[in-house]
């Protein structure tokens, strides 16, 4: 009874990827997220659930989403399409956005955190909480996660589509 379970449940998530492969793309995002939550746990020894819906932090969500929309288009219409070519732009700027914009965004919330510092005696109370400062990733959580989104998106396809 459990292995028709198994299979049911294999069959329907074949059909509904073969026919709608955006279900990869939620696959990887929902993967990277939950990553996230799994590398707090390690390295704060306490659980952060709310760190699903963060956009910062140790896995890249972008990149890795990103590269995936990327190599499903290639997958599905070939190195030589527009749709390839205009997912592939949106990818890099995606990992530039990532690595390099969001860097200036916490040098300015740093700035603005150390006036606050020097200003606490003018500020309201909900204006003396800080910025968040850590929302940016360095070019090697962006990297790995271009291709941690690129395996698991050709493994998710080959075993769901081409299979």
């Amino acid at each position: 009874m459990r292995d028709y379970i198994y299979l049911s449940i294999e069959r329907l998530l074949q059909e509904w990827i073969r026919l709608y492969p955006i279900f990869i793309f939620l696959i990887v995002g929902f993967f990277i997220q939950w990553t996230k939550v799994i590398i707090d746990i390690i390295k704060y020894k306490r659980l952060y659930r709310w760190h699903v819906f963060t956009a910062w932090g140790f896995p890249s969500f972008h990149s890795g989403v990103a590269t995936s929309v990327t190599l499903l288009a290639m997958l599905e219409y070939g190195f030589d399409s527009g749709i390839f070519a205009v997912a592939f732009a949106f990818s890099a700027l995606f990992a530039y956005d990532a690595m390099n914009l969001r860097y200036e965004a916490w040098q300015h919330a740093n700035y603005i955190n150390d006036l606050r510092v020097d200003l606490q005696w003018v500020l309201t109370k909900r204006e003396k909480w800080p910025l968040k400062e850590r929302i940016w990733h360095t070019w090697h959580e962006v990297v790995w996660w271009i291709i941690f989104g690129l395996i698991i998106t050709f493994l998710l396809h080959y075993y769901f589509v081409v299979a």
